[in-house]
């Protein structure tokens, strides 16, 4: 058993690369070539990649579309709003550093001006302040875009929620006296 162990490990150290190498000759000539490398340098990505996350809440570009278009099917009840309110700011912090990070992803105007759209459908103050904001975003940062002359037009016929109820307004036309305003209903 000894002996074919012994012829074994004898042929495979003479058929090893090292013995053969060892007495060839150099494959170096001595000679030193010179290479220019003419390359751009590697830029920036353009589009965000779908593993990077953004904002306290961590949400990727995918998280950010998904929660827009699930507060859009929640619908526009007030009552949802309560609910909402956490991922309406989850989404405005991802959205400003998304829009930091990768200013070209073809994917943010879209998304910005779902998310203004949105906005807008809540029918409260503090949402349409923020929609206008969007949409001024929009016009100035991707002027020429779809999502940009969207915005354009959006702005041209944008009507913001007051901050007050419209209904509790006085009216115009002043009363005829200070009684009569303090007790409408009553005749003397």
């Amino acid at each position: 058993m000894r002996v074919p162990s012994a012829l074994f490990a004898l042929a495979l150290v003479l058929a090893s690369p090292a013995t053969a190498t060892s007495q060839s000759s150099p494959k170096d000539d001595g000679v030193w070539t010179t290479v220019t490398v003419l390359a751009r340098p590697v830029a920036a990505p353009r589009q965000a990649p779908a593993d990077e996350y953004f904002g306290p809440e961590r949400l990727s570009n995918l998280g950010v579309r998904n929660a827009i278009r699930d507060m859009n099917l929640e619908g526009t009840s007030p009552l949802a709003l309560p609910e909402q309110l956490e991922r309406i700011k989850a989404v405005e912090d991802a959205l400003a550093i998304w829009s930091d990070r990768y200013p070209h992803d073809s994917w943010l105007p879209g998304t910005t001006l779902d998310f203004a759209k949105f906005l807008q459908s809540k029918d409260q103050p503090f949402t349409d302040d923020l929609a206008l904001g969007y949409l001024i975003f929009l016009v100035q940062r991707y002027p020429s875009t779809g999502p940009g002359f969207e915005a354009r037009s959006m702005l041209g016929s944008y009507h913001p929620m007051p901050a007050f109820d419209m209904s509790a307004a006085p009216s115009q036309d002043p009363p005829a006296s200070v009684g009569a305003s303090t007790f409408p209903k009553t005749r003397r």
